[in-house]
């Protein structure tokens, strides 16, 4: 029998300690599979220009063309057309005028690609900056960041992510997964157990003494990285840690300059959140698959996201935590600049666009220049490992040290990607 128990997987321990977990304990914050990786904690190289994320991730394919790469090619343009920005020399669409007040505190890059067409494996490479490989699971930024600068606070997670679900920790141990927030103007009350502090306390102990007995016949890491998960799901009953994610306490007049949708609440919560040592935040806006009908999918989503970024932009500039605060926006992929027969755009890897700004990043500039079709890229590209590359440069990660895991494996951050190094000034 012993043997037999000796030969269980990964996948068998995580789901084992995972089901345990959640039946004993009734906690909905459940991390994924452990790593073999452990953190090697440094301080951030001397280059260092940020010391903070907010990821704004377009789920499902943001258009290039309605956003931040205008033309006015006929067959093309759709319902976009490029205008002049508060930056002299920085065009963006006509769609976005409030971002166009702000142009002088981000920069375009309108070089990206990527040879990956379809969501799933698009929204794992742009989060990852890694293909997908099967039996492999690969960290984002906030859990690399961590990983090597080791978690901020005792009070708050290292990273969060706002309506983007929980991606777990990659390769590292279950401590480093973000922490998952459904619904920003709820925060953390949809995580918490459904019963008291001292209950789950009692839970626990009772937890503890499992686990002693469980680690007795199976000496792994991960029982114990899972237990030490679950111990800091404690803290997160203190009130002082849901006061932090509790946007209500926020003045009326800073709601409102966000707006009241659940993507201008993420941003606001985002802003709250880095303010209080929280490394990383993601915050999504889905909706962007406008295959069909690309007129009202365009002028929808870039109302939805215009008001609300340019609102986070000039609160973190006001609040003097611009210069240390890096805000990338960005998609899986593009979308065909040429309009299909159903009034659409299909997927579109070859190009497409991102903004970046704070951190270091010089602000009104566009970086790279795609043809009059939007199609081609005419300057140097880059791809989602070069921007994975590029944040974690700025964060004073080392983009260089290889780290082993997933059996000895060589990984390291940005994957092995270059730095568009233009966006901090220098080509």
């Amino acid at each position: 029998m012993k043997d037999s128990n000796n030969k269980l997987t990964e996948l068998d321990r995580r789901n084992f300690l995972t089901g345990a977990a959640a039946s004993t304990l009734g906690v909905s914050i459940l991390p994924g599979i452990a790593g073999a990786a452990e953190s090697q904690v440094i301080n951030p190289a001397s280059h260092a220009t940020a010391k903070n994320v907010i990821f704004l991730y377009m789920s499902g394919g943001m258009t290039h063309v309605d956003t931040f790469d205008p033309k006015t090619t006929s067959g093309i343009s759709g319902p976009s057309q490029p205008v002049s920005t508060n930056a002299d020399g920085v065009q963006i669409s006509n769609l976005l005028p409030e971002l166009g007040k702000q142009a002088d505190k981000f920069a375009v890059v309108r070089s990206m690609t990527t040879r990956t067409g379809d969501h799933g494996g698009g929204n794992y490479l742009m989060h990852t900056g890694f293909a997908r490989r099967p039996g492999v699971s690969h960290p984002q930024i906030g859990s690399w960041a961590q990983y090597f600068l080791g978690r901020r606070s005792k009070l708050v997670p290292d990273s969060v992510v706002v309506g983007g679900g929980n991606p777990g920790p990659g390769f590292f141990r279950p401590d480093h997964s973000p922490l998952p927030i459904g619904d920003p103007n709820r925060g953390i009350k949809d995580l918490l157990p459904k019963i008291n502090k001292t209950q789950f306390e009692r839970r626990l102990k009772y937890a503890e003494t499992f686990r002693e007995s469980f680690a007795r016949g199976f000496p792994h890491d991960e029982v114990k990285s899972y237990a030490d998960f679950y111990e800091e799901t404690v803290k997160l009953f203190d009130s002082k840690t849901t006061e932090l994610f509790d946007i209500n306490k926020e003045p009326a007049s800073v709601k409102t300059l966000y707006g009241n949708s659940r993507f201008a609440r993420g941003l606001l919560l985002a802003r709250r959140l880095v303010q209080n040592d929280v490394r990383y935040v993601e915050v999504q806006l889905g909706g962007w698959d406008g295959q069909h009908g690309n007129a009202g999918t365009a002028a929808n989503r870039t109302n939805a996201m215009d008001a609300p970024i340019a609102a986070l932009l000039q609160d973190l500039s006001s609040q003097g935590m611009l210069d240390d605060t890096m805000v990338v926006l960005t998609t899986e992929f593009g979308r065909t600049p040429k309009i299909n027969g159903r009034g659409g755009r299909d997927h579109f890897p070859k190009a497409f666009s991102i903004m970046m700004a704070g951190g270091g990043v010089q602000g009104g500039k566009v970086i790279g220049k795609t043809d009059a079709a939007a199609s081609n890229i005419e300057t140097e590209s880059y791809e989602p490992k070069d921007l994975h590359t590029t944040v974690a440069y700025a964060l004073g990660l080392p983009v260089e040290k290889r780290i082993h895991a997933m059996g000895g494996r060589p990984f390291f951050v940005g994957n092995r990607g270059k730095v568009i190094k233009e966006a901090f000034g220098s080509a």
